[in-house]
Formats: C-alpha cells, sequence, structure tokens
C-alpha cells in the first residue's frame, strides 16, 4: 500500500562521536514532531547512538567520512536512516543473541545491535552502489491532545506572562498588606497598653492619698466613676482594694464596697504591673493591676479591665479601605501589565511564529528588525541562520541530486561491463573490477572480432570518478569499433589513438594493454601504451616473467623525436599448455597497508609464483586468493585505487577445436595471422 509521508528531515554529520549530540537533538526534534512521549523517545535516542557509533567505529574505523542522517515520519511509524559510504560491516539485526557464546568467547560484540533489534520494530542493513544503509523502523501512535494540559493549550503567551505576573505581585501586595497590618495592629495594642497603664498609675497615686487621709467611700467611689467615664470607651472596669483584698471602690456597682475582691479566674495568672490579654467570645479583653503604695509600704491595689473593641472597629474599616484601594492597584497594575507585556511578549511570539514556519520548511519569509536592542539582535542571528540553513539546504539537494546522478552513472558503466565472458578456444579466463569510488576509470574487455580470434584489454585513465568514467565508456566504444579492422593489437590501438588525441580532455591520459588471441594458432600479440607489465608464467620453465612492451600513454602529446606510433612496439607469445598471463592496473601493485606500505610488483610476482609451484590453478581460484590477499594486506580501509585485471590459463583445446583450427590454418596459409587485413 503506498503511504504518503507527512514530513521528511534530512541532516549530514561528520563521523565522529563528538557529534553524536547533535544527531540525537535532530532525531528528539523529530520524535517530537511525530507526537511521541518522552518515555518513547529516550530509547530511540539510544539506539540511533547505537546504530550511529557502530558507523563511526566500523565503517570509518581507518578513514573519516559523513553520516547521513535521513528521517521519513508517516501517520503511524517513523523512518530512521543513517547512511554512510564507507566499509560495510554487516551487522546482525535478527535480534537473536547467543549469550552462552559471547560468555565462552567473552567478546561484547552484537548486544548493541540486539539493543537497537528489540526497540525498534523492523531493522534492517542495506549495502550497495558504494552505500551503506541502517533503516530502522518504530511504529507510533500519536499523543492524544486531552493529555495536553488546559493551560498550556489555550493560554497565549501572553495571558500567561499577565497570569503568572499577577500572582507575583498578589504575593508581594498580600505579604506587604499582612506584614503593615500586624505592624499596625501591634503598634496600636501598645499605645492602648500605655494610656491604661498612665491612667492607673494616675488612679494609684490619687488613692493613696485617700487612704492616707482615710477619704469616704464616696470619695472612692467619685474617684474612679470619674476616671471610667472620662475614658469610657478604653475603661470597662476599675477596682479599688486595699492590702486585704477588701473593695473599697467598685466602678460596676457601689454595693460591693467593703467585700473581699476575687480576681476574675481567667486573670488570676496575670503578673503584677503588666498587661495580660485574653480573647473572649471572639473579643480581645486585657487586665491590669498596679499596687497602691507610699514609699515602701504597700497600701492596696488598683485593678482595670479594659477592652479594644473601638480599636477593632476602627481598624477594621481601615482595612476594608486599604484592601479596597491594594484591588482598585492591583487591576491597574494588571491591566497596565497586559499592556506592557506587548512590548515584551509581541517579538518573542513574533519569532515563536516565525521558527514554526521554519519548522514547516518556510525558509524565505524574515523577521523585521525592530523592537529593543535585544529584539534586534535575536531577529537578525535568525535571519541570518535561516539564510545559512537555505544555502545547506540548496547544497544538500544539489549533493543528493549529484549522488543520484554519480549512482546512475555506476550502473550505466556496470552495463557496459562484460556480462558475459566468450569462451576462447584454449583458454580459461577470469575477470576482476572493483572500483575505489562509485565510479571509477579502470575498463577491461573480451570479445570476438573474428571467429576464433579475440580482443582483450585492459586499460586505466588517469583521475577517479565521473570523468574518468566518461572517458572509459568512450574508450571502450572507440576500441569496440576499431578492434575488427585489424587482427594487429598494433594496429588497432593505433586507430584508437587516431581517433582519441583530438577528444580526450587536455590533462587526461590513458594507458592500457590489448591484446589479439589467435585461438587457431594459439597465439597471442599485445602492446602497451604506458601501462603495467602482463606478467607471464612458463609452464615449461616454472618462472614468471614481466613483459612489457614499449609505447607511451594515449592522450600524451607526442614529442619532436618521437610519435606514438613509433615508440609502440607490439610483442607475440605462443601459448603453451599451463602457461598463465596476468593483465591488471596498478590498483592491485600500488594497494596501500596501514603502515604506509606498497604491495608492489614484487610482492605479486612471488604471489604468483606461489599460486602456480603445483601448476597453475583455475584462474577463478587466483582470483579468490589474490583479492583475499589484498584485503588482509590493506586492511579495513581497502584498496584506494580502482583494481582491475584478467587472468588468461592456457588448457588443452577440445578436439573439435583443434580440427577446426587445422582447416581454418591451411585455409589461411597465405596469410600473415598478425598482418592487419588492409
Amino acid at each position: 500500500m503506498f503511504r504518503r509521508s507527512v514530513k521528511e528531515i534530512n541532516a549530514e554529520f561528520v563521523a565522529e562521536e563528538k557529534y553524536l549530540d547533535s544527531i540525537q537533538r535532530v532525531t528528539r526534534e523529530a520524535c517530537l514532531a511525530a507526537g511521541l512521549s518522552k518515555k518513547e523517545i529516550s530509547p530511540i535516542l539510544l539506539a540511533i547512538e547505537e546504530g550511529a557509533t557502530n558507523i563511526i567505529r566500523h565503517a570509518y574505523l581507518y578513514e573519516k567520512g559523513t553520516i547521513r542522517l535521513r528521517i521519513v515520519i508517516y501517520q503511524k511509524m517513523i523512518v530512521f536512516s543513517l547512511i554512510d559510504t564507507g566499509r560495510s560491516f554487516q551487522p546482525d539485526t535478527t535480534g537473536k543473541l547467543d549469550l552462552q557464546r559471547l560468555v565462552e568467547s567473552g567478546r561484547k560484540g552484537g548486544l548493541g545491535f540486539y539493543m537497537i533489534r528489540k526497540i525498534m520494530d523492523s531493522v534492517e542493513y542495506i549495502s550497495s552502489a558504494g552505500f551503506n544503509e541502517l533503516r530502522m523502523i518504530k511504529r507510533s501512535q500519536p499523543v492524544a491532545s486531552e493529555n495536553i494540559p488546559f493551560l498550556r493549550h489555550m493560554a497565549t503567551l501572553r495571558v500567561k506572562f499577565s497570569v503568572w505576573t499577577f500572582l507575583i505581585v498578589l504575593v508581594i501586595v498580600g505579604g506587604a498588606y499582612y506584614y503593615i497590618d500586624n505592624q499596625t495592629a501591634r503598634q496600636l495594642q501598645g499605645h492602648l497598653d500605655e494610656t491604661v497603664f498612665s491612667l492607673a498609675n494616675t488612679i494609684s497615686d490619687q488613692a493613696a492619698g485617700y487612704v492616707i487621709n482615710r477619704r469616704s467611700d464616696v470619695e472612692f467611689d467619685e474617684l474612679i466613676v470619674s476616671a471610667v467615664r472620662s475614658n469610657a470607651e478604653i475603661l470597662k472596669r476599675v477596682v479599688l482594694t486595699d492590702s486585704a483584698g477588701t473593695i473599697l471602690a467598685h466602678s460596676d456597682d457601689i454595693h460591693n464596697i467593703r467585700k473581699p475582691y476575687s480576681v476574675p479566674p481567667e486573670f488570676r495568672s496575670a503578673p503584677v504591673g503588666q498587661p495580660y490579654r485574653v480573647r473572649e467570645n471572639g473579643n480581645k479583653r486585657s487586665y491590669l493591676r498596679l499596687p497602691i503604695h507610699t514609699g515602701d509600704h504597700q497600701l492596696g491595689m488598683v485593678h482595670v479591665l479594659y477592652a479594644s473593641e473601638h480599636l477593632q472597629e476602627r481598624l477594621a474599616d481601615a482595612r476594608a479601605k486599604i484592601l479596597i484601594f491594594t484591588l482598585v492597584l492591583l487591576v491597574v497594575g494588571i491591566v497596565g501589565i497586559y499592556v506592557l507585556s506587548s512590548y515584551f511578549v509581541d517579538p518573542i511570539v513574533r519569532i515563536t511564529q516565525r521558527v514554526r514556519r521554519f519548522a514547516s520548511g518556510d525558509l524565505q519569509t524574515e523577521l523585521p528588525l525592530e523592537g529593543a536592542e535585544e529584539f534586534y539582535e535575536i531577529s537578525r542571528a535568525f535571519n541570518e541562520l535561516m539564510t545559512r540553513v537555505s544555502q545547506d539546504r540548496e547544497n544538500t539537494v544539489a549533493r543528493e541530486k549529484m549522488v543520484k546522478e554519480i549512482e546512475v552513472a555506476s550502473q550505466i558503466q556496470k552495463t557496459l561491463m562484460p556480462t558475459r565472458l566468450p569462451e576462447l578456444p584454449g583458454l580459461e579466463i577470469d575477470t576482476f573490477y572493483r572500483a575505489a569510488q562509485v565510479v571509477g576509470g579502470d575498463l577491461y574487455d573480451i570479445f570476438e572480432i573474428d571467429p576464433g580470434c579475440y580482443c582483450l584489454a585492459v586499460a586505466d585513465v588517469s583521475g577517479k570518478g565521473v570523468p574518468a568514467s566518461l572517458v572509459m565508456s568512450m574508450l571502450r566504444t572507440v576500441i569496440k569499433i576499431q578492434a575488427p579492422q585489424s587482427r594487429s593489437s598494433r594496429r588497432t590501438l593505433i586507430l584508437v589513438q587516431e581517433y582519441l588525441k583530438d577528444n580526450i580532455p587536455p590533462g587526461m591520459f590513458i594507458t592500457i594493454m590489448l591484446a589479439v588471441y589467435d585461438s587457431a594458432r594459439r597465439r597471442m600479440n599485445f602492446v602497451s601504451a604506458g601501462h603495467n607489465p602482463m606478467l607471464f608464467f612458463h609452464a615449461a620453465t616454472g618462472e614468471v616473467e614481466a613483459i612489457n612492451p614499449p609505447g607511451m600513454p594515449m592522450g600524451v602529446p607526442s614529442t619532436i623525436d618521437t610519435t606514438f606510433e613509433e615508440r609502440l612496439e607490439q610483442h607475440e607469445l605462443d601459448l603453451e599448455e599451463g602457461d598463465l598471463f596476468f593483465m591488471f592496473t596498478d590498483g592491485v601493485t600500488e594497494a596501500v597497508s596501514r603502515d604506509g606500505q606498497y604491495y608492489g610488483m614484487d610482492r605479486l610476482v612471488r604471489f604468483l609464483k606461489a599460486q602456480t609451484s603445483g601448476g597453475a590453478p583455475k584462474p577463478s581460484a587466483i582470483t579468490a586468493n589474490l583479492m583475499a590477499e589484498l584485503e588482509t594486506f590493506c586492511g579495513l580501509s581497502g584498496p584506494a585505487d580502482d583494481i582491475t585485471f584478467i587472468i588468461g590459463h592456457a588448457v588443452a583445446a577440445k578436439a573439435e577445436t583443434r580440427e577446426t583450427a587445422i582447416v581454418d590454418e591451411r585455409e589461411r596459409s597465405g596469410e600473415t595471422p598478425t598482418g592487419d587485413r588492409s
């Protein structure tokens, strides 16, 4: 079923561990955009980090490179792809892990991809055309909208700014109001206590004179009644007692005179000379007693009961007025805050909206450079960031387009290589080709130019990549056209040079070894245009000989002293049963080890001697052994140049072939086998 992606994210990073945080950041933003919860995102980040770490440590073990992160979000799943151009290391993505084997061997490998397989719903490792892709799929369910907090879903930034500012101001004003009210109440109560204390002292001093002068009960009563009347809002009761505790005067009832005075139970613990307060029916009542004395002699006691109802009423009225005034100020302040928030919040809102459009793919609209200096700098920096991202995206698109074109060029180049080798009578043939990059500049070809006559070519175009591959394609076409016109390898290469000298790009040249094999005569003539020598194994002597006829590369400007045709010499070989020849490009001998040493011609000669010590084996076996040795020699980095070679092994021809060859030889008895047809 065709699925349409909701969003696609592409990013490229240097394949180094210090960039893992950046890879995780891009992955986290993609997961949030897909609606995954934090609980789902954490293991995904762990899996992506593990996959990228394996690519860094294995695909780019001996070289630097890049990792391309591609995330495609669908309605119900997310596809994560880590793409590299390094060495394919083929991890185990089956999800199976033999713990017993790991314990016995002491190896830790495999645990990382086992973890990835457990986290992701599907894991694949794809390697083709010079690219490796670790593809991981996670099925997802969007977070339900009802789980989003109401305020976060509904409130704008301005509203939230105003609400939180109001709450902060409210706490500050409320705290200040409570503190001021408490301090005011304490001050008023203290002032009341001081006033009552002064009145009690005055009554005590007057009562002392009355006691000494033995005034009448009426005078004592008038003393306290006048004091109570003068301070009716404060004083509730005043009682005078003598040293024995007998009442001398009572402000409530004159009939209590000459009776013993009993202090109310709630005030019995009150200290002398200090106010003592209790709460009664929600009201505060205070009690004070002072001694009546003259000199060191105590004559009695003044008992004062007073209350602060009038004070509380006044304080309540003041509180109500202050509270109303405070609330009005709060409302005005909130309105001012909301209006003032436009100055601070509106630029942030515009930046936020621009960021959302940016995340949706709009890279053209810029933020206006206005507002406070800080917002101006933020807008300017964001506009510069968008410009760079836009340029990077254009570069990424161009790179991806180029990569796609290179992939197409690679596919075309593969179609130009022989898909099926012809059967050469009397020869067993094997070939090998591997480009150092996606496309290469090496060439090999084997094709029939006449019945029983075949052309074999191995060439190396200078440089690598697309330019070399284009020249290689042109060279192969020209050889195909010119080879059937002659059975002489020299004549064929001269015709090829005549065409290429005006068509090859300046600064490029081609080295080539071209051979023509005559199966009837079991003879091969060949030329070398500045190419590597042919290694020839003589079965009769058991020796390996390097044969390289003189010749200059094609595309090199001719000098005054000599020309391409004059420098080119043809060599002939008669092949006996068991003989073996090896035509190759310099990618074999110039393979470099970890220590920086070249594989070299001497090592290649020793390899062929070892392979043919017991008689030449099948060419396919030599190919496999040679590539295994090169991989061991180079290590994980692999050869740095294109590798191409042809191996031919002379074998006994079939009976029918020999009879046909004799008939053909008689029919051509008057011809020169290696001469031009013309």
